[in-house]
């Protein structure tokens, strides 16, 4: 009776991680319907806005959160599952498939946070990302096509809705255009960490028929 007292008196959070709430409860609400079906539902959110939050530096902030806090939620929820298991009093074969699920998660859960760590992955995965959200309209006149990566350097194209070269002054949209590109760069973050790595990022514009207008390529040497 004295343990019975202690397990209630213990807030819901704490009860769970201990293991004290029952095994199908922790698997299948905990587990597979916030931790499964639920973390695929806020991912898919997060890519199909992810050119949207990864021009603003709030939008960022935002993304390594739900980052950081899925990774927290699938830790805390496979510990989870592994005490309520070992205090299942059913049938035998449920508390040992749910461990069994636990271990096959755990190494992928593993498999994917090494693999996240390595930046030339996690590049071509942000790369991914963002493409899958575009195009997108960054103001009233430009629109992002798409981003790729070729030979280590990185290529934004965009489209000048609105425009025709011809009706374009190009040494002054050039004038105009390439100190805000070079210091968005520089002042960046994620930019200037791929420059300090060696890469060069490059702009490049086409007007509303797909006809060339500029391309503007930024080095880390532009960051001094």
């Amino acid at each position: 009776m004295e343990q019975i007292e202690e397990v209630k008196k213990d807030n819901f959070i704490v009860r769970l991680f201990k293991g004290d709430v029952s095994l199908p409860v922790t698997y299948w609400v905990f587990g597979v319907l916030i931790g499964g079906v639920g973390t695929r539902i806020l991912l898919a959110a997060i890519e199909s806005n992810y050119s949207q939050l990864a021009m603003d530096k709030n939008g960022l902030l935002l993304v390594q959160s739900v980052y950081w806090l899925v990774i927290a939620y699938t830790a805390f929820i496979l510990i989870s599952i592994w005490q309520s298991a070992g205090k299942y009093e059913g049938i035998s074969i449920w508390s040992g498939l749910a461990r069994v699920a636990v271990i096959l998660n755990a190494i992928s859960f593993a498999a994917n946070f090494w693999m996240t760590s390595d930046t030339e992955y996690a590049l071509n995965e942000e790369i991914r990302m963002m493409n899958k959200s575009l195009p997108t309209m960054v103001d009233n006149d430009t629109r992002l096509d798409h981003v790729s990566i070729q030979e280590n350097n990185m290529f934004y194209n965009y489209t000048l809705t609105n425009w025709l070269v011809a009706d374009l002054d190009l040494e002054r949209f050039n004038s105009i255009i390439q100190p805000k590109l070079k210091m968005n760069a520089c002042e960046t973050e994620e930019t200037k960490s791929l420059l300090e790595e060696g890469r060069s990022i490059s702009y490049v514009y086409r007007d509303k028929d797909s006809s060339p207008v500029s391309k503007v390529t930024v080095t880390i040497s532009d960051c001094f």
